[in-house]
Formats: C-alpha cells, structure tokens, sequence
C-alpha cells in the first residue's frame, strides 16, 4: 500500500528494531536490526517499517534524528522560512481531485494533517466566512484567509492593541512596560533583545520596533510560557516521603480511544511514560488460555496481553524521569 507523505515536523521519534506494538506482533519475518517505527505527534498511529539490510535501517534512522535535532535547534525565523514549503506541501497533499479548490472535504482533511483537532461546526462556520464566491470551494485568496483566521488569537490582538496605541507598532519601551506588568523585572536592554529575537520584519527589528506577528511569535513561544523553563526537569527536593508528593498519573492507561468500545495497546503505556507519568493503570483479568490479560472489563474495549504490558513498561519506565 502506498504511503502518505510525512513531514519530519510530525514526527516525535524513532524506534529502531521491534519496539513497537505493530512489530512485536507482526514483525517476525523481518529481522530486528532491518526495523524501526516512527513515531507521531497527536493521535496518528506508528509507522513501521523494514529496510532491505541492516545498513539501510541505521541510515534511516540516523538521518531522520539528524534532522529532527536540526528541526529543534531552528529559531523561530528559520522556521518561518520553512513555512510556504511546508503549508504548500500540505495543501498538494489536501487537494484530493486536483483542482486547486478546496471542498470542506479536504479542508478537514488538511486540519487533520496539520494536527489541528478542530470542532466541525466551528470550522464550517469559518469556511462559509471566507467562500466568498459561495460555491463550497476555497481557492487563492479565500484559502489564504482561511489559514489566517485558523491562527488568530484575538485575545493577543487586545492585549498588543492595549500596549502599542493607535499605530499598533509596539516599541522597546511600551514592550518592556508590557514584561513589567508580568512581573518580569525587564530592562530596556531585554526589551531589545526580545524584539530583536522574534520580530519578523527586518525594518521594524533595526528600529526596535515590535509588530503584532513578532508579539505573537515571542508569546507563543518557550521564552513567553507561563511555564519557568528550568521546571520541565526535576528542580524540588526529591528527598522527602513518596506521600509528599504530587504524582503524575494515568487513568484507564491502556485504552487509546472511549472507555467502552475503543482500543486497548501497549503503545498508550509508552506514550504515558514518555509525557512523564509515574503512576499507571493495569486492569488484570483472566485470559481464555489462563494468561493474564488487560482490558476495560465488562465492555467491549480490545484485550492485550499483561506480559506485553509489563514488558513496555520494563522499556519505558525511565527513559524519560529517573524517579519513581
């Protein structure tokens, strides 16, 4: 079967050999070092895959985890370069009967490829505002207006309209006004070296001058989270009773979907222990053959095996976080 095109942006990382659930079950006629999976962000399922030798496999693998490196270590500018290549690429992929239109069809179809999980009705609702020819299409511009209303954040319009005035350019004075009020202890030095990190138009950036793209692209990212950068590791004292603790947990871990039909697998384990959980969840039943197995008992959600379980978990556990 042929494989829809993936986009290195996508992908959260790269298994080598039988790591997988997919592999595991499925993957015996292959050798281990011909094998790997990658790995999706969001809901997408692995990719598995075989090479033809056990050379191919560590090309493969080496040069996709060189690029995702390279991915991270971009700034937010080189990034944007990137950006018409990518949406292009997306659109292409979208287009299904390659007319150059959009049906809402194939817009839903690209909101699933770019990760963005969004409500239908809400979503028509923004595809009827811009078919401004009102054939149930978008193309050129009405497509264009429609990627520029899926990012919009008005409350950062407000909040930029409310520092910068009338003529909605912020300068490094109003900007660290802005990071004061935040309870940053902001110099007029770091107001600089804020715009000159995330403003995207040159002129503006030489000027010290902020416009709203660059406020948003400085907010949306790591340096604006809420979040203290330094927490993402482990910074308390780990030396006190487990009881002293909050700890990370999971629910109905094994199940990737709803609680009564959906599928149970051993890679929602991993996916949990990678995102930091300490604590997760294992329903021990009785299998037919006498082997224990896990499901959401009672219902109609799919079984596996507490030994594959319990060998995921094995794998995981501290890939991600020493502690218990």
């Amino acid at each position: 079967a042929r494989v829809p095109a993936v986009s290195v942006m996508n992908i959260e990382g790269v298994r080598e050999g039988h790591q997988s659930e997919g592999l595991r079950k499925y993957g015996a006629d292959f050798p281990e070092r011909h094998c790997f999976t990658l790995v999706f962000k969001g809901k997408r399922k692995n990719l598995d895959l075989a090479a033809r030798g056990e050379e191919d496999a560590r090309h493969w693998v080496q040069g996709l985890t060189k690029l995702m490196g390279r991915l991270q270590a971009m700034s937010q500018p080189e990034k944007l370069d990137q950006y018409p290549f990518w949406i292009h690429g997306v659109l292409q992929r979208a287009d299904r009967n390659k007319d150059n239109k959009m049906s809402f069809r194939e817009v839903k179809s690209m909101l699933r490829m770019i990760n963005i999980d969004m409500d239908d009705v809400y979503a028509y609702k923004l595809f009827k505002e811009c078919d401004r020819s009102g054939d149930e299409r978008l193309e050129g511009r009405e497509l264009e207006e429609f990627c520029r209303r899926l990012l919009r954040r008005p409350e950062l319009e407000e909040l930029f309209g409310r520092y910068s005035g009338e003529d909605r350019v912020l300068s490094a004075e109003e900007l660290r006004d802005f990071l004061r009020d935040q309870g940053e202890d902001a110099s007029l030095r770091q107001a600089c070296a804020v715009i000159r990190t995330y403003e995207l138009n040159e002129k503006a950036r030489q000027q010290d001058l902020m416009m709203l793209d660059g406020f948003m692209m400085y907010l949306l990212s790591a340096a604006g989270d809420i979040l203290n950068q330094e927490h993402t590791k482990v910074h308390q004292d780990m030396s006190q009773p487990l009881c002293h603790y909050f700890i990370s947990s999971s629910h109905n871990t094994y199940l990737t979907r709803n609680q009564i039909g959906g599928t149970s697998s051993t890679e929602a384990y991993v996916r949990a222990l990678m995102a930091g959980c300490r604590c997760v969840e294992l329903d021990c039943w009785e299998g037919s053959d006498g082997e224990p197995i896990v499901y959401h008992g009672h219902t109609l959600t799919s079984k596996i095996l507490f030994r594959d379980v319990i060998e995921s978990i094995r794998d995981y556990a501290f890939k991600v976080s020493r502690v218990p």
